[in-house]
């Protein structure tokens, strides 16, 4: 999603504390026929990518965002990166895992899912998870959701309000078995300040800014959520909703 590119440093400086719990990948380490090879696609700065770096020999990941890209090898320079769709990338080697973290929706799903077929080794495992949009607990929660309604909804895309029928696109595809979909808890404290720079580097808020509330709306907003939210972490649900399959 080349609208992240745009907004690489502030999705770099927030984006790293929005973590994914330790049980996700302990689950999907514990059910890969290995752990020698694992690809993530759709990457963006690697702060999901480097998750993987513990339990398997060889990592890589892939983002078409190049500014995202750079942003990863800075940060995470002992695993291979590349600029490159998804759809077209040709990992080095066959993967016990491949993962795409909150940027499945944005691909072109079908394609990716016919390559799994030969990117993942026979028994190999497949998992796109997302987090949806993010509950706030306390105060804050009324104001975020009146932005959502009033400013932001019409600017999101349809990808991310629509039903997500990525279990039955796997179902579909002969190679796959397994398809299951399943939730894991993910609550994280942020500061006001990081809510906010979380929302502005977002697909939808971004938008919102260029074709109508320009900059000073972004300031507003920060001084906003800075007054509302105080100075106390704030919880803020991320549950990970992943659907996972396995190669034949």
């Amino acid at each position: 999603m080349k609208q992240f590119n745009k907004n690489a440093q502030a999705y770099d400086l927030v984006r790293g504390k929005i973590t994914y719990p330790d049980t996700l990948y302990q689950s999907l380490a514990a059910r890969t026929p290995g752990h020698d090879a694992a690809l993530d696609i759709g990457c963006g700065n690697g702060v999901s990518t480097i998750r993987l770096k513990g339990a398997f020999a060889e990592v890589e990941g892939c983002d078409l965002g190049d500014a995202l890209i750079e942003r990863a090898r800075h940060n995470y320079p002992d695993v291979t990166f590349s600029v490159s769709p998804a759809e077209t990338f040709s990992p080095s080697r066959a993967c016990d895992l491949v993962t795409s973290a909150t940027s499945f929706y944005w691909m072109d799903r079908h394609a990716v899912l016919m390559n799994l077929k030969t990117w993942l080794k026979p028994g190999g495992l497949f998992c796109a998870y997302k987090y949806d949009f993010p509950l706030a607990y306390g105060p804050l929660r009324d104001y975020l959701e009146k932005e959502l309604v009033l400013r932001w909804a019409a600017h999101r895309d349809p990808r991310l309000t629509q039903y997500d029928d990525t279990l039955e696109l796997m179902q579909a595809c002969p190679h796959l078995q397994q398809a299951q979909r399943e939730v894991f808890a993910n609550i994280i404290f942020l500061s006001a300040e990081d809510v906010a720079l979380f929302f502005l580097s977002t697909s939808y808020v971004t938008r919102y800014i260029e074709q109508e509330g320009g900059e000073a709306y972004a300031h507003t907003f920060m001084e906003q959520v800075r007054s509302i939210g105080g100075d106390a972490p704030i919880a803020v649900n991320f549950d990970i909703h992943a659907f996972t399959a396995v190669n034949r």
